[in-house]
Formats: C-alpha cells, structure tokens, sequence
C-alpha cells in the first residue's frame, strides 16, 4: 500500500550513517499542511522536528534490517517514511515482528531522552521545538503501532497471525485492521481531525480490496 516514490529532480539525498536518504518535495509539502496553524518560527521548528523525528524512526527500522545483513535505504515522502530492502530476503517471522517494531521503539528511546530535558532550561522556541519532539515520538510511536495494515503495528500482528495460522492469518490480520480502522476514523471524526480520517479511509479500503482478494471461497 505504501511504495516508493518515483525520483525527481527536486528531491535531497543524502547518506546518515551509511544508509542512502532521499526526501521527497512532497514530504516537505505535507509537514508544511499538518503545520500550517503555527506559523513563524514554530513552523520551522515543527519541520525540523518532524523531519528529525521520522528520520529516527526510520533509521530504527534500518540498523534492525542492518542486524541481519540486509542492506536498506530510506525514502522520506508524502505519506511519512519507507525503509526499504532489496527483494530475495527472507527472515523468520519474529525477526520481521522486531525490524516493524525497531522504527517505533527508536522514537521511544528518543523520547526518553528528551524527556530527561527540563523546559526551564530553553526559550520560547526550544521549548516549542522540545514540546514537537516528545509529541511527535511519543504518540505518533503508538499511532504506528496500531493493528491497522500497512503500519508497523498492522506488520507485527500480520507476522504472529500467519507464523501461527499459515492459511487464515492474513485473513485474521486484515480483518483486525480493517475493524481498527474503523473505530479510528469514528474516533478521528468526532475528535474533527479529518486529515486522520481519511488516512484511515484510505487505510480501510485498501485492507477491504486485499481482504477479498485472499479471502478463501
């Protein structure tokens, strides 16, 4: 559900720590749009912060893949981030469950970090820039642990459901997501956070087309 962006020539590349990044322009677009109520300099420092941010956790999911001797590269674009790795590796089942788990545990680790910081110790803008970092790799680390197909959560419970039923398990697995996403999208529409609804739609539909797909007849 989530792929790779096409190259353009307006993307940045780089390499962190031996791993290939490219950024995306519409990654830039998109945190600008969930950033827009700011304005000014905390605008800026929510860019930073959410660029830092998914670099972390897609970095977590890299060095896991880089533990068992996969090489990787990251892609940050409009949906957040990809790590990805190239065809013809096949890790078992737990293995899979800890490289989802890697990118999310990274933002926690991170959090508890910064969590250690005391605000007193910055102006108004570190302690805005402070605040979108623990915000960021907290809640939107639980976010992605959700059951909900493709996030990393919606992996992990894929991983255990077809380790433990081969036949039913991804049958088992879109049918917890496509159940979770919806309790999201009700709960993101009472809450007036419609750019999560329509995420979770978007989820939801896709995890409906694939549940038919594999459904046995």
């Amino acid at each position: 559900m989530f792929y790779e962006p096409q190259p353009t020539r307006y993307d940045l590349n780089f390499h962190l720590f031996g791993f290939p990044v490219r950024i995306h322009p519409f990654f830039w677009l998109l945190t600008v749009f969930l950033g827009a109520s700011l304005g000014g300099p905390a605008l800026v420092l929510w860019v930073l912060a959410v660029t830092f941010s998914i670099l972390v956790h897609e970095l977590g999911h890299a060095f896991a893949w880089r533990f068992f001797g996969i090489p990787t590269h990251i892609v940050l674009y409009s949906f957040g981030g990809l790590t990805i790795a190239p065809r013809g590796y096949n890790l078992r089942w737990f293995e899979n469950a800890f490289v989802s788990f890697a990118g999310p545990g990274a933002g926690f680790v991170v959090y508890g970090i910064f969590s250690l910081i005391s605000p007193d110790l910055f102006s108004v803008n570190g302690k805005n820039f402070l605040t979108f970092i623990l915000y960021i790799n907290l809640y939107w680390g639980i976010f992605n642990l959700l059951p909900v197909y493709p996030l990393d959560g919606g992996q992990i419970v894929r991983e255990i459901a077809t380790h433990f039923s081969p036949r039913y398990g991804l049958v088992y697995t879109m049918n917890i997501s496509l159940v979770t996403a919806i309790m999201v999208i009700g709960a993101a529409i009472s809450q007036k956070e419609f750019f999560i609804a329509l995420l979770f739609v978007w989820m939801a539909i896709s995890n409906y087309q694939l549940l038919n797909q594999i459904r046995p007849r």
